[in-house]
């Protein structure tokens, strides 16, 4: 059972980075997707120093709760073979959402506790940092570019 958790952690940030950098940012592919996420969350994030007012409501950002709701459902037959590991599978996108939805509510928080994904909002380059809960596949493949700033 340990190892079903631990394994589909890591498996949940390989797919957040994935989803992210090659779904949600390749306008050629996946027209809606860019145009729900890069096109209007990115827009809106940039023009107000990360706040989104999307997320204000806890249920406003529909885009992001349906692609998350279809990915939960993609995933589903792993709960029979597998049972710990769909439930850390379903743990990790309600943490996404979670945590995603406060660092562009409370945008100090956000700086503060996940400033790459700061960074990928407002740095130079919104093409880096495709983690958004942690860094961590960022650092192994070397796309992740931020600083961190003294509170």
């Amino acid at each position: 059972m340990i190892l079903q958790i631990i394994f589909a952690w890591f498996y949940s940030h390989i797919f957040e980075y994935v989803a992210h950098k090659y779904f949600l940012h390749d306008h050629r592919k996946f027209k809606f997707a860019f145009k729900n996420h890069f096109g209007k969350h990115h827009k809106v994030s940039r023009k107000n120093d990360m706040y989104d007012v999307s997320y204000k409501n806890i249920l406003s950002s529909r885009f992001e709760i349906y692609s998350l709701l279809i990915v939960s459902i993609i995933h589903l037959p792993i709960v029979f073979f597998f049972p710990a590991a769909y439930g850390t599978l379903v743990f990790c996108l309600l943490t996404y959402y979670a945590l995603h939805r406060k660092s562009h509510i409370d945008v100090g928080w956000g700086k503060k506790w996940m400033p790459w994904h700061y960074a990928h909002h407002m740095g130079k380059d919104q093409h880096k940092n495709w983690g958004v809960r942690l860094p961590i596949i960022d650092m192994v493949l070397k796309t992740s570019h931020f600083k961190t700033e003294k509170a």
